[in-house]
């Protein structure tokens, strides 16, 4: 397609219309690419969720152990 004919506007709209008519989407994804990138079930469960009660347990768990030893030590 020959740009000759185009004036500085039509970019201009050429630029607005990708997202414009973007549909919700984002990243200029049509609607059926967006609905593949969406968040898919996992038959594992939470597990982020489960992974991070994991790893502030276990931060938590070394933070009383410290603390405790401090306090053992402060004592004698």
């Amino acid at each position: 397609m020959s740009e000759t004919h185009f004036d500085e506007y039509e970019h201009y709209n050429f630029d607005q219309d990708k997202l414009v008519n973007s549909g919700h989407s984002g990243k200029g994804r049509t609607k059926k690419e967006a609905s593949e990138h969406t968040n898919h079930f996992d038959p594992s469960g939470h597990s982020r969720k489960i992974a991070t009660k994991l790893q502030n347990t276990e931060a938590n768990a070394k933070q009383a152990n410290v603390a405790a030893a401090a306090a053992a030590a402060k004592k004698s």
